[in-house]
């Protein structure tokens, strides 16, 4: 993190999708009857005084919110600010590079891979042999991107494969997760993401938010758009509202009509479990967001995030809460949240 927030906060606000940005106005207009001028104002306004970006500032509902209850929302600035304290930099290689993560917590992946770094043709032809379907992944790869779906039986010269994906830097390939059946009834396409967060103090790790995204349609992996959102108990039922990037509320999916209400995801106990073990092997990156899949043999590991995106569980139509990510936060670091200088 050796950028600094301000310069990270310029290059979010020339990277602005002007498109999002009108759509997230016209939203707030129409639930709140106040002039889009105004609406602007007040975004720039808390954008220069908070470094709230505009999908903050519909995703926690300022409009809406007092001084005091806006202090407790994860905002880019303060988000940047919490993780630079709580993460060590030296550290996060483990969690940035793909290669090290699979080799640090491979016994939670639940699933083969070949590191093609270190790795001969003959060895990936090896590990291609009995499979039916891999990811060709770049290391460093984030949101999906980098990430290229293999059916083996369509691969005809596995040797001009292996050199093609070592040129793309796509040095990281895994075996397909097979999705279990509670999330193929929602979106069978995709593989769903569930975000589980913890957070490590005085030698224990602790599991404060999680949401799942899953697709609106048929693609074949997980985006940053057109994504639906909820948390889940330990019991495997949803215990939120669904919701898309613009408050909307769904009691069905889209696509296959799968009524939320009578979703039971199994395993989501053992998933917060297993996100708080595998934290206590790297304590040194106190803040961590896990993505999960739920497998047929249960959950697996997919990857960690020492910045994950923190709208996902904070989103105001989730439960309708006036109070943030950061009260999560602060409730687990107690006198030392109030040490942070956000």
């Amino acid at each position: 993190m050796a950028m600094s927030a301000t310069k990270w906060l310029m290059n979010k606000f020339k990277d602005i999708n002007r498109e999002r940005l009108d759509k997230h106005i016209e939203t707030i207009h129409k639930n709140t009857g106040k002039s889009k001028l105004y609406i602007r104002m007040d975004m720039m306004w808390n954008f220069l005084t908070r470094g709230t970006g505009y999908t903050d500032y519909f995703r926690c509902n300022f409009i809406e919110l007092s001084s005091k209850e806006k202090d407790t929302f994860a905002t880019a600035k303060k988000f940047y600010k919490l993780l630079a304290y709580l993460n060590s930099e030296e550290y996060l290689v483990v969690l940035n590079d793909k290669l090290i993560f699979d080799e640090l917590f491979k016994e939670y992946l639940g699933r083969d891979f070949i590191n093609l770094q270190i790795s001969s043709p003959e060895q990936f032809k090896e590990f291609l042999s009995d499979k039916t379907t891999v990811f060709a992944k770049e290391n460093h790869g984030e949101g999906g991107h980098g990430i290229t779906k293999l059916k083996v039986s369509d691969i005809k010269d596995t040797d001009a494969l292996y050199k093609e994906l070592r040129e793309k830097g796509q040095l990281l390939v895994e075996d397909a997760i097979i999705q279990h059946e509670d999330l193929n009834q929602i979106n069978p396409y995709v593989v769903c993401s569930f975000r589980i967060i913890t957070l490590y103090k005085d030698g224990k790790a602790y599991m404060i938010a999680n949401a799942m995204r899953i697709n609106q349609d048929d693609a074949e992996v997980i985006g940053c758009t057109n994504d639906l959102y909820f948390s889940i108990g330990a019991d495997g039922k949803i215990d939120s509202n669904v919701v898309d990037d613009y408050g909307n509320v769904y009691d069905t999916h889209p696509m296959t009509g799968k009524r939320f209400a009578d979703v039971v995801i199994h395993g989501v106990k053992e998933a917060f479990d297993m996100c708080v073990e595998a934290h206590q092997r790297i304590p040194q990156v106190r803040y961590i967001g896990w993505d999960v899949a739920f497998s047929v043999n249960g959950p697996v590991m997919v990857e960690g995030n020492e910045y994950p995106g923190y709208g996902l569980v904070q989103h105001f139509k989730l439960k309708d809460k006036r109070t943030g990510h950061l009260k999560e936060i602060a409730d687990v670091l107690g006198d030392e949240y109030d040490q942070i200088k956000l």
